[in-house]
């Protein structure tokens, strides 16, 4: 992977690449922490010495660089007996065997490097991963989406009452009334990176500052993040908070490519990403398929005060023949569709919609196009922006 690209097909792979094998990685983690599965054979020394007493930093290994894509790749794969429990394995193991086809056409394309990896406390707290590609300059936040009912997955997506952001300073005189003090997000999203009450220790939000200041600050890395379902709800607040933190050493724009995802916040939470969109401080691709439930939804908030929630950024919206880009101007149709792609199609299918192998079964069909496309041009086509 040692050529520079940013067409859009090339980026948003990598990303849905990566939110897929957060899910393999972290299974395996939680299942050597238990006891169900030994690692001894399969993760480096230095490794195993931490991962069971606290979260993963590999920042130390293979020349400070981190831990090799290589052998992550190489563990999953040493592995493969206690994953294939997984239905989704198939789809991974697929995804593993196109980075080792990567590899060996050029052996210097070992450029990623995983750097920390927080799930040591995933009963309570959201587990994400840092990624850093030492070719294209670029440092990665990815983020899982939901698992089980062993987490807080499932409570924090249904946890969909409003709760208050914090505006960014630099937004504050371009807003209007209550938007100047606080924006409305979705509950459960803010506390689990901002203000998890479950957590012990430092929040997800101040330990990701924490993980990727040393490379865009010392060593100029561009910031992506990312994630499917949850994952990308999560992205998306994180790729917010960034772009609008007034900080020199946080650049801009801060780039989200997701895929999946629930919606955020409210219509004054897309009123002031859309103003950091127009500054030039964040660059957001939302990937979606056509009848995927989860995208349409929660359509209103939860508890006394109701407010419409609505989604921000650039959808690129996938069929089976087409797709379609869109930038959001109202909420619209969005209880129409949430209704269209959920009571009248059989949940086993609905959910078919919300895999990330469909995703990217989509994209290749697009290839050529989505080849031809960068996502900067899209920001700068005046009819989809």
């Amino acid at each position: 992977m040692s050529t520079q690209t940013t067409n859009l097909y090339d980026e948003s792979l990598r990303m849905l690449w990566a939110s897929s094998l957060v899910y393999s990685f972290a299974k395996l983690l939680q299942a050597g922490r238990a006891g169900k599965l030994d690692l001894g054979n399969t993760f480096p020394p230095e490794v195993l010495a931490m991962y069971k007493e606290e979260r993963l930093d590999a920042r130390g290994l293979e020349g400070e660089n981190g831990l090799s894509f290589t052998k992550v790749v190489e563990i999953l794969k040493l592995n493969e007996d206690f994953l294939t429990e997984d239905a989704s394995w198939a789809y991974t193991s697929s995804i593993i065997e196109k980075l080792r086809a990567i590899e060996d056409a050029d052996k210097s394309s070992d450029s990623l490097f995983l750097e920390t990896f927080a799930s040591i406390d995933a009963s309570t707290q959201c587990v994400y991963g840092v990624v850093k590609d030492i070719v294209n300059k670029r440092v990665t936040v990815v983020f899982r989406g939901s698992t089980g009912g062993d987490t807080r997955d499932w409570q924090t997506n249904f946890t969909a009452q409003l709760e208050d952001l914090r505006t960014p300073k630099l937004l504050k005189g371009s807003l209007k009334g209550k938007l100047k003090e606080r924006l409305l997000v979705h509950r459960g999203f803010y506390e689990y990176i901002f203000n998890n009450s479950l957590a012990d220790g430092a929040q997800r939000y101040d330990m990701i500052l924490e993980d990727i200041k040393p490379f865009v600050e010392q060593e100029g890395y561009k910031l992506y993040v990312t994630g499917h379902s949850l994952g990308a709800a999560l992205s998306s607040m994180l790729a917010f908070k960034l772009a609008g933190k007034n900080k020199s050493w946080i650049p801009k724009p801060v780039v989200c490519i997701n895929y999946a995802s629930p919606i955020v916040g409210t219509n004054g939470f897309r009123t002031a990403f859309t103003l950091l969109e127009k500054m030039g401080h964040v660059r957001y691709l939302r990937i979606t398929n056509e009848n995927d439930v989860v995208p349409t939804i929660p359509p209103i908030s939860l508890g006394c005060t109701k407010r419409f929630y609505k989604h921000v950024g650039v959808n690129l919206r996938l069929y089976d023949k087409k797709f379609i880009l869109s930038h959001p101007n109202s909420n619209g149709l969005g209880i129409v569709n949430a209704l269209r792609n959920s009571l009248f199609k059989p949940l086993c299918c609905a959910l078919k919609y919300h895999g990330l192998e469909l995703h990217e079964a989509r994209m290749n069909t697009h290839k050529e196009a989505l080849e031809n496309m960068t996502l900067e041009e899209l920001y700068a086509d005046k009819k989809l922006f």
